[in-house]
């Protein structure tokens, strides 16, 4: 199925320095350390804060510079397709090779504040929104996308798009709004 979220990982990271170390310079033990535990923190965060529906077409992209010490360059957590750019020059260069082969761009948001993909994203349709703001609202519960999800879609009926229980949705509801949207292969 096609993404519906794109993050930009060290992006949503990167305002906050290591400690002691001003940035991703060098790639010490200790920074490696340090930016293993915030892409953790990351995940943490949107697993916790992304409906199931969701977190299955969520992909976040880190560069390659500090992968996790068993050096795997694409894994899953709880349905997120978490990324290194091994093959790329920088995580920029998958995520705009990423936007490019979008089937449905237009019901994809990239998380970036970075402009150049930004404009990638403007330039297929895709919905951009700036690291910060956006990462607000999901620790608020209220995850932007570039389309609305249906309550319930993904979560058996039982969950809005926060995640949190609500009103039951039947099967066939559910059903229809994942046609509706083209969720449906």
């Amino acid at each position: 199925m096609s993404l519906l979220l794109l993050v930009d990982g060290y992006n949503v990271i990167g305002p906050v320095a290591a400690p002691g170390r001003g940035g991703f310079a060098r790639a010490t033990t200790h920074q490696s350390r340090w930016l293993e535990a915030e892409r953790n923190r990351l995940i943490s965060r949107l697993c916790d804060h992304l409906p199931e529906f969701v977190r299955n077409r969520t992909c976040v992209v880190f560069d390659a510079r500090c992968p996790p010490s068993n050096a795997v360059s694409r894994y899953e957590v709880s349905g997120i397709d978490i990324r290194f750019a091994v093959d790329e020059p920088e995580a920029d260069d998958l995520i705009e090779r990423l936007i490019g082969e979008h089937s449905a761009p237009k019901q994809l948001a990239v998380v970036s504040s970075d402009h150049r993909l930004q404009d990638a994203a403007k330039r297929r349709g895709a919905t951009p929104f700036d690291a910060d703001p956006w990462l607000d609202d999901l620790l608020e519960d209220h995850p932007r996308l570039a389309i609305e999800i249906p309550d319930g879609a993904g979560q058996g009926g039982s969950h809005s798009r926060s995640g949190k229980p609500k009103g039951k949705v039947s099967s066939d509801e559910v059903e229809h709004w994942m046609r509706e949207f083209g969720f449906e292969e």
